[in-house]
């Protein structure tokens, strides 16, 4: 079924990365077959090899079961970009690289004259991908550029807090990294189009990914009705459709989805009230979400009378769009996670069998991907060295002594 090669073989990228967004862009990179080189600081290295939850070994090294999520597949080469050989070896590496990512801070680069303007002068042909929180000054520049930001900064900004369905008025942090996953998504769908352009061109280009964006894309409706209709979506429902949304079963919640009036005929069937059909007050989307409780409370007593496997049972097969809720360990009991093999299995030395996320991309010729284990940190300074720039075992002895490596 599956070829043996995969679409970015033979190109190279380097990673300046902490955290999430930067590695998770490159661990899709990677996961399609570009040679991935983590660029760290000396002794510590990137931020999540810090990050509790830690295990110590017998020697009482940490190892940090974040590090396990996005790293997969990648080397790691020690350089210190402040000391003036370790810069001028990244140089070098940046001269043979095809990509380069970067998460840090907008500007950090720039203040170690590493960034875009320098490094496209040095090779023109350079594909620079700088992921922060308000974009760089190159392409749009942001009034917000030089401000610190997480992800929980552009779930806020961008509207999405204000969108889960809450207690009161206080806004919802949605419990994960949402803006750093998207924009690692971004920055590697921007990266393979530079790549595209590239063929046609020649030319590299710089691809400025911001978590804000990445949020706001994602809350699209709202932005649609605000816009055109001048309300706001009401939290934890859909903008323009009902029932849309999570309802209690006899034995717990089931989501169902209504969109579109012949789903909606198909829901009123299934639930046994055909007569809602004919309801007024129910006479298109928008009147179910703004009667939603009225709605609700019509069907609430068949859900009730049934567990969330018949419920789901019987709008399945009456066309509607319907699932049990999840839990996290609902998830690793699923058939479909198991036959789309996305979870995979990391044998960490430390923290032992560790199941990660897989790649969602599934390609008819392209080889299912490996969960290599992440590296120890500059466990691939020598290898990439030599193979990247050809140094010999003097030249980077020199370097370790010195401390540039």
């Amino acid at each position: 079924m599956f070829g043996t090669s995969r679409p970015l073989e033979g190109i190279k990228v380097l990673a300046i990365e902490n955290f999430l967004a930067g590695p998770y862009c490159t661990m899709w990179l990677a996961d399609a077959g570009a040679e991935v080189v983590k660029v760290e600081p000396r002794g510590m290295g990137e931020m999540a090899r810090n990050t509790s939850p830690l295990k110590q070994d017998e020697e009482g090294r940490a190892r940090s079961l974040s590090l396990l999520r996005a790293n997969r597949n990648k080397k790691s080469v020690t350089l210190d970009l402040k000391n003036p050989e370790g810069r001028a070896v990244f140089l070098e590496l940046a001269k043979e690289s095809d990509i380069l990512v970067e998460n840090l801070r907008a500007g950090a680069m720039d203040k170690l004259g590493l960034g875009y303007d320098a490094l496209s002068k040095l090779n023109p042909a350079l594909i620079y991908v700088g992921i922060s929180g308000f974009g760089q000054k190159n392409i749009l520049p942001s009034p917000y550029m030089e401000h610190p930001a997480f992800d929980i900064v552009g779930q806020a900004l961008s509207g999405l807090m204000y969108r889960p369905e809450r207690q009161d008025d206080r806004p919802t942090y949605l419990g994960f990294s949402l803006a750093d996953i998207e924009a690692g998504i971004l920055g590697a769908h921007g990266a393979t189009l530079a790549l595209i352009q590239r063929g046609r061109t020649g030319k590299g280009q710089m691809v400025d990914v911001s978590l804000y964006d990445a949020c706001l894309i994602l809350n699209e409706i709202s932005v649609a009705m605000f816009s055109g209709e001048k309300v706001k979506s009401k939290p934890g429902l859909h903008a323009v459709t009902a029932p849309f949304g999570s309802y209690q079963a006899k034995d717990g919640y089931i989501v169902i989805a209504v969109l579109g009036e012949h789903i909606w005929q198909r829901f009123c069937k299934a639930v046994d009230q055909p007569e809602l059909v004919d309801d007024p007050r129910f006479k298109d989307g928008i009147s179910r979400n703004q009667a939603n409780d009225e709605l609700t409370a019509c069907f609430a007593p068949w859900l009730q009378a049934r567990t969330q496997t018949e419920a789901v049972s019987d709008l399945i097969e009456a066309g509607v769009p319907a699932s049990i809720v999840n839990d996290i360990d609902g998830v690793f009991d699923c058939p479909h996670v198991k036959a789309r093999e996305m979870l995979m299995t990391i044998d960490d030395p430390l923290w032992g069998e560790v199941k990660i996320v897989g790649n969602p991309i599934k390609m008819s010729d392209v080889p299912s991907v490996e969960a290599k284990l992440p590296p120890d940190l500059g466990q691939d300074t020598d290898a990439v060295l030599k193979s990247w720039l050809g140094k010999n075992e003097k030249e980077i002895s020199s370097l370790r002594e010195s401390e540039a490596i």
